[in-house]
């Protein structure tokens, strides 16, 4: 960061802290009932130009201060929506909704403040490179947000904003979303200082390599075209675990499956939590006798579904595992795989889950919460799996594709999906419930999500929401068909090829990531050894 011509009015302060927080909130889609926005694919490249302005040449503290602001404001405009989640479904206090959306927004600024400090610190020993430390200081405050544990809130990340470029959704084939979002803020950097030509030609370039990255040789489709269908129950949050409506919901979906079979395809798919009851996998049936009747009601229909139709089924249930030398078992957010022949083949457990909505972390200081999703506060937390391996007994699509189970959050990891890919899948499906979301932009906010995470990895996505956005997800991370949010349905869809050879991105992962650390490493030591030189 050049130190000479840093300093800014009170007014221009506010200018660009205000310019900042617009920006960024607008790279991320935004709807609010039947309105809707998407301005990322220009806003995305304009976001950091403020920032940049704000911190040029200020000392690590007061680039600390300004950041934290300005992205707090910021962040707050994208996550909006945590205030429906928490007191529509969550049925916290108006002050908790409030509380919980900004203290969300406050952690993601001051992961952004941190690192945007190291970098005014590191800025007067990187010469040449300064302009690049601000970008590489993002990615790394976007990594620390996307480690897998308690801490975890990887979501806006600026490289969601190419969901709807098609050119450099190409270009995430070969440096994943941390490219993009560095891309975007180096665009933002440049803009600011004035470097016109240097920003037009990084968008050019971006997307000229982006174009040829675009998916080109794919594998040959299944003779015949291989179908899946996918159950759209919308079933309402506040309706989901209401033992009342278990019957009634249930039917819903099963009088969508029938109507589906009438042509049946070769897979049929439920979303997250489709199933309102533990599902028993038949070797654990005699630990829980007292789950019998449940087990009449909700499992065996579905094995009779699969078996009279001869069509295998992807549904998502809620999983036991007895613990010995405990009275309770385990309790998991899992999918099943139910095969016409032999029933349920396996159960994948959801390896990451969602504070607040799976589990409460701290429930000695958070026990008057609840967990939002899982309907299961009053039972206990949910327990994670540990497996992301590609899912057996999906017919002939999961012998063609070994597709990856990836149960609603998880697709917002691109560690964990990159691992999953690498196991082998060629196909990525995402049963998710995104009720709990409301009208909001949090469902199209998750959507963008998927498609990058298919355009990472040149693979198609089914992605089957209890609520929608269900989607069918190509190879290149275009949405080819989706549904409506809040309405009772079905997609029906012809399953695309992917991409004949695995992406640079699979093989090689977030290098964009690793050369920004490296750089700030760089910096860091070329300031240590100066300050010791003097």
């Amino acid at each position: 960061m050049n130190r000479e011509g840093g300093g800014v009015t009170r007014g221009q302060r506010a200018l660009y802290t205000a310019a900042f927080a617009l920006l960024f909130a607008a790279s991320f889609e935004f709807r609010a009932g039947d309105f809707r926005f998407d301005v990322g694919a220009v806003a995305a490249w304009l976001a950091a130009a403020p920032l940049w302005l704000l911190v040029r040449g200020q000392t690590p503290g007061v680039a600390f201060r300004r950041t934290l602001l300005a992205a707090w404001l910021g962040y707050a405009g994208v996550f909006w929506w945590l205030y429906v989640v928490i007191t529509v479904y969550g049925r916290a206090p108006a002050f908790a909704g409030v509380g919980g959306m900004l203290g969300v927004a406050a952690y993601c600024a001051l992961c952004l403040a941190t690192l945007a400090a190291l970098a005014a610190a590191l800025a007067p020993a990187a010469g040449r490179f300064a302009l690049l430390l601000l970008p590489a200081a993002w990615i790394l405050a976007d990594r620390v947000r996307a480690l897998e544990s308690l801490a975890a809130f990887p979501w806006a990340f600026l490289g969601y904003a190419a969901h709807a470029d098609a050119p450099l959704r190409g270009l995430a084939s070969l440096c994943g979303v941390y490219g993009l979002s560095f891309a975007y803020a180096l665009g933002g950097v440049w803009l600011a200082e004035r470097r016109w030509l240097l920003a037009l030609a990084l968008v050019a370039v971006t997307h000229a390599l982006g174009w040829l990255s675009l998916p080109g040789a794919l594998e040959p489709p299944l003779t015949p075209p291989a179908h899946a269908a996918m159950v759209q129950g919308n079933i309402l949050q506040n309706l989901k675990w209401d033992p009342a409506y278990e019957e009634q919901n249930f039917q819903a979906q099963l009088e969508l499956s029938r109507a589906l079979l009438s042509d049946p395809p070769d897979l049929l798919i439920w979303p997250e939590a489709a199933v309102p009851a533990f599902v028993l996998t038949p070797e654990l049936e005699s630990h829980f006798p007292t789950l019998e009747q449940s087990q009449r009601e909700f499992r065996d229909p579905l094995l009779q579904l699969s078996q009279e139709h001869g069509v295998p089924l992807l549904v998502g249930a809620l999983g036991l595992t007895p613990l010995p030398g405990h009275s309770m078992p385990a309790f998991h957010n899992s999918v099943l795989s139910i095969s016409p022949r032999t029933g349920i083949v396996a159960r994948r457990d959801k390896a990451v889950l969602v504070p607040f909505g799976e589990y409460v972390p701290l429930r000695s200081v958070f026990s008057s919460l609840q967990g939002v999703a899982s309907g299961l506060a009053e039972v206990g937390d949910l327990t994670p799996g540990d497996s992301v391996a590609p899912m057996p007994g999906l017919g002939r699509i999961g012998d063609a594709y070994a597709p990856a189970v990836l149960i609603c959050y998880e697709v917002v990891y691109p560690s964990l999906v990159r691992r999953a890919v690498r196991e082998g899948a060629r196909l990525l499906i995402n049963p998710t419930n995104d009720a709990w979301y409301g009208k909001s932009s949090a469902p199209h906010q998750f959507l963008a999500i998927a498609q990058l995470r298919s355009a990472e990895h040149g693979l198609p996505m089914l992605r089957d929401a209890n609520t929608g956005v269900s989607a069918l997800i190509d190879a290149s991370g275009a949405v080819v068909r989706e549904t409506p949010i809040f309405e009772r349905g079905a997609l029906s869809v012809e399953v695309p090829p992917p991409r004949a050879h695995a992406t640079p991105y699979t093989r090689v992962g977030d290098w964009p990531l690793w050369a920004g650390t490296a750089l700030l490493l760089a910096s860091g030591g070329r300031a240590v050894v100066g300050r010791r030189r003097r």
